[in-house]
Formats: structure tokens, sequence, C-alpha cells
């Protein structure tokens, strides 16, 4: 350490009249102090270092009369860097790697929305081939299969905003349809991965989000447009507990045992406050919006404040159901336990050897998801599916004064 001082201030000595002499002493601080720290691997050795090193350079200021505070705090300056050199190097590299992973992910997206667009053109070009009826049934089938797939390939917004422009180039049903549209989106959307109360509202404010886009732009129908979508997404997010309860409950204790007691748990608690989260998600777009949209979300944020009902039912449901089958799943523990506890008693009476425990390896199989690319086709399909809904409730409705005319 005395040679570190000797050269701290031979070179301070001999740049003494340096133009920049305090940016000059926070490099060779620095430099001095980095070969010093560089070779030492435990944090407290290091700061041990930088103590003994943050003395002598003082002490050579002190000696050459340049013991300003502005002088010490460049030394500082040169000792903080040099403690977190190497730190600072890797956490740049590791910046640059995790930059690197996140355009190859992007890029595998890339090429996998561009492989099952081009099969979908492929299956789009045999379908022109078959008979017209079948052509029909088969084109719906395979807009079908897109739309399942909206959110997983990142298109949802996009999606959400063809189907419901369209609907506006229709203007008829305008509320009824964006009902029928975004309840189809949400259901099929939450559904394509594990449920999860954030993956529920994650979707739920990408699809409102793009309702408030079009309601800001055509003001004669953004109440309608707005109504229609929350409460579409709404009753969407309903559909899919209630499926995620119904598949739960009869699910058989073998395919229980899959899921993790501690996800089931956290579910659990999560849906408690599903109802509060989604209408609070309300408040918030309606503070960030500055459009007409903002005053129409708070009237609809009120209104649902009194009739969420149904998503809270149904959450109130599942969660019972969680409850009934995390007991289920310790019951059936407890039994395989105890019936564990004889065969091996019975094993250790028969044998003083030690006995292997055996390792179940479960495997689980990758699934193929079919995944959409082209968000406008995709939107006058689902606008086509709500339309049809819309058509047979209204039918429905003729019918039956008919009858009554009778």
């Amino acid at each position: 350490m005395e040679s570190t001082y000797t050269i701290f201030l031979a070179t301070l000595r001999e740049n003494k009249e340096h133009p920049h002499l305090l940016d000059f002493i926070r490099e060779l601080s620095f430099e001095l102090s980095r070969k010093k720290i560089q070779k030492l691997k435990d944090e407290k050795n290091i700061q041990q270092r930088l103590g003994e090193l943050f003395e002598l350079y003082c002490k050579a200021l002190h000696d050459e009369g340049l013991t300003s505070s502005r002088a010490i705090g460049h030394v500082v300056d040169g000792l903080l860097k040099a403690a977190n050199h190497d730190k600072e190097a890797f956490l740049y590299k590791t910046i640059y790697e995790k930059e690197q992973l996140e355009k190859s992910i992007f890029a595998q997206k890339q090429h996998i929305r561009t492989t099952i667009a081009s099969s979908f053109e492929l299956l789009e070009y045999h379908i022109a081939k078959l008979p017209a009826d079948t052509q029909e049934a088969s084109l719906i089938a395979l807009n079908d299969a897109k739309l399942k797939g909206v959110e997983m390939l990142g298109i949802l917004r996009e999606t959400a905003q063809e189907a419901l422009l369209t609907t506006l180039e229709k203007g008829s049903d305008i509320e009824d349809t964006a009902y029928e549209i975004t309840k189809n989106l949400a259901f099929h959307s939450i559904n394509e991965e594990s449920l999860t109360t954030q993956r529920i509202l994650d979707i739920s404010h990408t699809i409102i989000a793009s309702a408030i886009e079009i309601a800001d732009e055509d003001l004669g129908h953004a109440k309608a447009i707005l109504k229609g979508s929350i409460n579409g997404v709404h009753d969407g997010a309903t559909k899919s507990i209630e499926k995620f309860k119904n598949e739960l409950k009869y699910s058989p204790t073998q395919t229980m045992e899959e899921l993790l007691e501690s996800d089931l748990s956290q579910l659990r608690k999560a849906l408690l406050k599903i109802d509060e989260q989604f209408i609070d998600q309300l408040k918030t777009l309606a503070h960030q919006t500055e459009g007409i949209s903002s005053t129409i979300l708070r009237d609809i944020t009120s209104d649902m404040n009194r009739s969420s009902a149904k998503l809270k039912r149904a959450a109130n449901e599942a969660k019972e159901v969680i409850a009934e089958r995390i007991e289920t799943l310790k019951s059936e523990a407890e039994k395989k336990l105890v019936g564990l506890k004889k065969d091996v008693e019975e094993l250790e009476r028969k044998a003083s050897s030690t006995m292997e425990s055996l390792k179940q390896f479960e495997f689980e199989t990758d699934k193929a998801k079919q995944m959409a690319h082209d968000a406008k086709k995709l939107g006058f399909r689902a606008w086509e599916v709500a339309k049809s809904v819309m058509d047979g409730a209204v039918k429905g409705a003729k019918d039956a004064m008919k009858k009554e005319d009778k």
C-alpha cells in the first residue's frame, strides 16, 4: 500500500498544474484503486481496502496542500467508480444479453405468426376449391379458429377495434352487437391460458381501451359502444370463471393432482376482490382519457358498482369449489400416506435391506396452439358471430309476437 501512496503522490505533484486537476484526481484515484480491488472477491475485504486507499489519497492531498472538499469529493468519486467497475461491467453485459434475448423472442414470435398466417392462407387456397356449401362452412370454421388465438398473437387490441369499427359501419344494433363481440373476445382470450385474475384484468383492459379509442372518435355512438363493450367484457370474464369452476368441480382427482395446491390457494384469495379490481380499472381508464369517454365511463362505473353481482357471484362460487377441491386433495394425500406407511411397515417386516424409493416422473406434452394474424378479417368475423346471435334473438322475438297475435 505504501507504493500506492508513493505513486499517487508523485503523479499528483507532476500534474499539479493540470488544467482539469479535479477530474485528473478522480481518474487517478480510480485507476490506482481498480488495480488494488479487482482481485478481491469478498465484499468485506473490498470495503476495507477502499478505506485504506481513501486515507492514503487524503494524506497525499494534505501533503500537497489540496485538501479542499471538492478535491476529496473527486477522490471519493474515483473510489466508488473503482469499487463498482466490475459490477457495472457485468450489469451492462447482462442488459445487453437481455436486449438480445428480447429481440430473439420477438423474432421467434414473428416467425410463428408468419408460419401460422401462411398455414391459414394455404387452407384458404384449398377451401376455394371446395363445393360452395362446404366452402362457406369451411371459411367460417377457419375464421373461428383464428379468433381463438388473437390474444396469444398480440393482436387482441387490433381485432377488437376492427370488429367495433365494422359494427359502426353497419350502423344497427350497435350496443348489443358490441356486447356480443367483446364478450366472445374476452371469453376466448382468457381461456387461451391458465385462468388468473391478472390475466382477466389485462385482457379486459386491452379490449375496453380499444373501445374507448373508437368511442372518442365517434361521439354519436360513444355511449352505445362503451356500454356494450364494458358489459360484454364483464360477462365474458364471468363466463370464463364459471367455465373454470365447472371444469374444476368435475375434474378427476388424478387431474387435480397436476395442479399445485399453492396455485389454487393463491387464485382462491385473488378471486375475492376481482369485482372491485374490475371497477377500479374502469375508474383508472376514465381518469386517463380526456375525451367524451371519460364522462360516460364514470356513469357506467357508478352503475356497475350496484350491478356487478354476476362477476362477484361467479368468483365466490369458484372460490368455494377451489376450497372443496383443496380439501379433497389433502384428504386423498392423507389416505395415500396412510396406505404407503402400511406398505412400508409390511416390507420392513419382510426384509431388512434398504428400500429404494420410486420416483414418478410426470411428462407433459406440448400443446400446439392455432393463432391468427389478420386482425381485419378476424374483426369482421367477430362482428358476424355477434350479429348472428343478434339476428337469432330478433327472429325469436318476432316469432313470439306473431304467436301472441294469433
